[in-house]
């Protein structure tokens, strides 16, 4: 639980950082989905900040826009009309630092993804390999996604999986969690420990050789679900 706890502060919440570019927060939007309220309402439910701030987001943006609103600013060095270009300094799968770099030698750095607390890992690294496995495209389906969307490719398939393996404990925690006030409902609502469920169940993919499986299992007198995968 401790290793579960520590994990969750590493690389879900800022609590006890100080607030910055540099530093990931975990915050609600409104067009975020099931997925993302449950794991919300477990870090509330751990006294874990869920700081709202509209502006917490991503956008995909092409270069050239960068460029078009970069020559619409007054360059503090040489006090002219911005005139220069742009590159990349350093680049980890979907994080980059870019370079902005004016006429005159001055330059601006910005970085496209914040830097989870107390790692080296990116903001949006973690992002895209969590939401690769809730689609169930994997690795292989991120770098295609990335490819059509014309992005750069997303971490190599090593620390994609090493990424994985790091955040597993909490989204188990979180599981567990989520199932238990699922049966405390169920048997507050029926007044009794002993229920009556109905079940259902899928597997990955067809035959029966899937390792991957999922069970529904729902109390007859609740609406409140159990899901075992």
């Amino acid at each position: 639980m401790k290793k579960t706890r520590q994990l969750q502060n590493d690389l879900i919440s800022d609590i006890d950082q100080p607030t910055g570019n540099e530093h990931f927060t975990y915050k609600e939007r409104q067009f975020a989905g099931p997925s993302y309220q449950k794991l919300s309402n477990f870090l509330e439910q751990q006294n874990t900040d869920v700081v709202k701030d509209t502006n917490d987001y991503y956008q995909i943006i092409h270069n050239s826009f960068l460029l078009e609103l970069m020559k619409q600013s007054i360059c503090i060095s040489c006090k002219s009309i911005w005139n220069g270009d742009m590159s990349v300094a350093q680049r980890e799968g979907l994080y980059c630092s870019l370079v902005f770099t004016c006429h005159c030698s001055n330059e601006i750095k910005i970085n496209t993804s914040k830097q989870c607390p107390k790692t080296s890992q990116r903001d949006i690294n973690i992002r895209s390999a969590i939401g690769a496995n809730f689609a169930g495209i994997g690795h292989q389906g991120l770098v295609k996604l990335c490819g059509v969307l014309n992005v750069p490719p997303p971490i190599d398939d090593d620390h994609f999986s090493r990424t994985i393996t790091r955040i597993l404990p909490v989204f188990e925690s979180h599981k567990l969690n989520s199932m238990k006030n699922a049966i405390e409902e169920a048997c507050g609502e029926s007044n009794k420990r002993k229920l009556t469920v109905s079940g259902d169940g899928t597997w990955q993919k067809r035959g029966f050789s899937s390792l991957h499986g999922v069970v529904a299992i729902m109390s007859t007198c609740s609406s409140a679900k159990v899901h075992i995968r």
